[in-house]
């Protein structure tokens, strides 16, 4: 039989039973399948935890945002933000969510943008986002990744100043809006330039992002693919030796061998 340990508060004399999260679940299955070996126990628990992020961040609806796990480290995610509206219209900005190997206790997730990217709540030096602005403090039953992927979105679509990391940007925004959307165009402008050449934090990463240019056929077999038909394939002609319409082995003349006397 299979017991699990569920969180509960005692409220004088009355016990108050808390529903116990994917986190409790996991880790007190973890515990009972490998009850001696700790350092195990966690790696597979925070297995078990970031996957289940994963399933929930799926069931969410995020526009703009592609995200996938590493495969270097399921520690690190990939990410792409396309920006459709706002002074960032059109940016196409990379970023990576650092999973803290505590998570879901203790410290927020790190975003850090490998894009350049002009904002003031982006340091303007190592593109990591102030998560701790929104995030001050993890909650393990609270929080959950596909939260941060929102808060991403969020802040380029309303734009905060106040306790800017980018002193200049966060400025300009207020004072001199002009300068500061010519800065937002350059890194706009730019995360397009650089669309199709290969990210070097993520070069090595057999999951990594990568664009290439529009490619007429693999479009039309695209295409295809959602209709559920197949494509045409009139001007291709592989060697068989069967005969149109007659399923009987060597059955073209052109095909069968020839004697000599």
């Amino acid at each position: 039989m299979l017991a699990i340990n569920y969180p509960f508060f005692v409220s004088n004399t009355t016990v108050i039973f808390r529903r116990p999260s994917i986190f409790d679940l996991v880790a007190n299955v973890i515990i009972l399948i490998d009850p001696k070996n700790q350092m195990e126990k966690n790696e597979y628990a925070l297995d078990y935890i970031l996957q289940a992020e994963y399933n929930l961040l799926r069931k969410q609806i995020i526009p703009g945002i592609i995200v996938i796990p590493s495969g270097k480290s399921n520690l690190i995610w990939n990410g792409v933000h396309f920006i459709s509206q706002g002074p960032y219209e059109g940016g196409v900005f990379r970023f990576l969510i650092i999973i803290p190997n505590t998570f879901p206790d203790n410290d927020s997730p790190q975003v850090l943008f490998t894009s350049s990217v002009y904002h003031p709540q982006i340091n303007p030096h190592t593109g990591e986002l102030d998560i701790k602005r929104y995030f001050p403090v993890w909650k393990r039953n609270g929080h959950h990744l596909w939260q941060v992927l929102r808060y991403i979105r969020r802040i380029f679509q309303k734009i905060e100043t106040i306790n800017a990391v980018n002193s200049e940007a966060a400025h300009l925004y207020e004072h001199d809006p002009g300068a500061f959307l010519l800065k937002v165009s350059e890194c706009v402008n730019q995360s397009k330039d650089n669309l199709y050449i290969p990210d070097s934090t993520t070069a090595d990463d057999p999951h990594a992002i990568v664009f290439t240019s529009w490619n007429e056929n693999l479009q039309k077999i695209r295409e295809h693919l959602l209709a559920g038909t197949k494509p045409a394939f009139d001007n291709i002609h592989g060697l068989s030796w069967m005969k149109p319409g007659v399923y009987q082995i060597l059955a073209r003349e052109d095909t069968l061998p020839s004697h000599q006397n």
